[in-house]
């Protein structure tokens, strides 16, 4: 019995990876080709050859993440080289006759992951991550539910109104939403709710439209409005 076991076990470990799919081929293929034809493409007179290429990057990113070709570290690298050399041959817009050089490209790559913007929206994530690991999202839930009840149209509001609080102390959408999830997820599963359920999608993306409305309504839930409020 313990022979068989442990055969099975072995068998298991040395299962093959899961192959690629031929959706995930097309993507990568497609996604080479359509960087190849904007980068062919004239660059108009109001754009700079750094920005034409740039927008040849973004296409090729976003075909890789809506097809999956890759895995997200993997389109990472691939992006970050792609980015580095593609600048790095382009004319530097402070001196248009040299060549901005790779090192000065990963420089300005390099250079927003250094932003408060990133910091804030990381710093959310590691919040959002430990509410889940201790529990706590599950005692605003509940908090959430002895105050609302556990009518659905109850529920919904309460999670705007959370929505709400959160948007007077946290500059940006994306960091809310990575405290409003668990809070969510907490919600959905102490009322036994399928994740996949109506109702959970209702909660999320109803949260979602809600923070975005926050965002226009309350001058201090986005950076950027603080920002437009001196060019007015």
């Amino acid at each position: 019995m313990s022979t068989v076991s442990s055969t099975n076990t072995t068998q298991q470990a040395a299962a093959p990876p899961k192959g690629r799919t031929t959706a995930q081929n097309i993507g990568l293929i497609l996604a080479f080709i359509v960087l190849g034809v904007i980068l062919l493409l004239p660059t108009p007179e109001t754009l700079s050859t750094g920005g034409h290429r740039m927008i040849g990057v973004l296409a090729f990113a976003i075909i890789l993440w809506m097809t999956s070709a890759v895995s997200y570290p993997v389109s990472a690298t691939m992006i970050t080289a792609l980015t580095a050399l593609l600048l790095g041959f382009s004319p530097n817009p402070e001196a248009p006759a040299k060549m901005m050089g790779t090192a000065n490209a990963l420089k300005l790559i390099i250079s927003g992951f250094s932003s408060p913007a990133m910091i804030l929206v990381g710093a959310a994530m590691f919040i959002s991550v430990a509410m889940r690991k201790t529990g706590l999202d599950r005692r605003i839930a509940m908090l959430v539910l002895s105050s609302v009840g556990t009518k659905v149209s109850r529920i919904y509001l309460g999670v705007i109104i959370t929505g709400l609080i959160l948007a007077f102390f946290v500059p940006s959408a994306t960091a809310r939403i990575a405290c409003l999830a668990p809070i969510i997820i907490g919600i959905v599963e102490n009322l036994g709710i399928e994740r996949k359920s109506r109702v959970a999608a209702l909660l999320m993306v109803g949260a979602v439209q809600a923070d975005t409305f926050w965002n226009i309504m309350i001058q201090t839930a986005a950076a950027q409005n603080l920002v437009a409020v001196g060019f007015i």
